[in-house]
C-alpha cells in the first residue's frame, strides 16, 4: 500500500530533484548530505505523509537541516544534475509505492551506488528501475 495519497507524488518527485540538485550546488559532500536527509526526522515525517512536511519547499527542508543556500541558479560542475534527478524519483517512488521508510531505502541502496547504477538503468522506467532495485538489493 503507497506511504501517503497519491495527490502528494508529483509534489515529491519535483520536491525532491530540485533538493537534490541544490544539494550538489551547495554541499561539498553530496552523498553525505543525501543520506542524512533520507535517514532524518524531517523525512521520516514526509514518509508518514505528515502534510505539515509533504508541503514544505526544498529551500525551507534544507534551511531546517542547517544548511544555507548559496548557489540555486548554477548548474552543479561535480555531479550529473540528471543523475541526481533521476535518483530522487528512485528513491520517491520506492519509498511512496511499497511504504518502505527512507532511511532504510538509503541504508541499502547508498546514493553513491545509485549514482552508479545510472547507466544500466535509466532506460528502463522509474517503476520498472525501481522493481530491479528491489531485487539487487533486497527490499522487502
Amino acid at each position: 500500500m503507497p506511504a501517503y495519497d497519491v495527490c502528494y507524488l508529483d509534489g515529491m518527485y519535483q520536491k525532491t530533484r530540485y533538493l537534490f540538485k541544490l544539494i550538489a550546488r551547495n554541499c561539498e559532500d553530496v552523498f553525505r548530505v543525501i543520506t542524512d536527509y533520507m535517514e532524518g526526522e524531517y523525512r521520516k515525517r514526509m514518509d508518514e505523509g505528515n502534510p505539515l512536511y509533504l508541503n514544505k519547499t526544498p529551500k525551507q527542508i534544507l534551511g531546517d537541516l542547517g544548511i544555507r543556500i548559496k548557489n540555486d541558479k548554477q548548474i552543479s560542475e561535480d555531479y550529473d544534475e540528471f543523475i541526481l534527478e533521476w535518483m530522487a524519483d528512485i528513491y520517491t517512488y520506492m519509498q511512496w509505492k511499497w511504504s518502505l521508510s527512507s532511511e532504510d531505502i538509503v541504508k541499502k541502496i547508498k546514493p553513491e551506488d545509485l549514482y552508479s547504477k545510472y547507466d544500466p538503468l535509466h532506460e528502463a522506467s522509474v517503476e520498472n528501475g525501481a522493481e530491479k532495485l528491489k531485487g539487487i538489493y533486497g527490499i522487502l
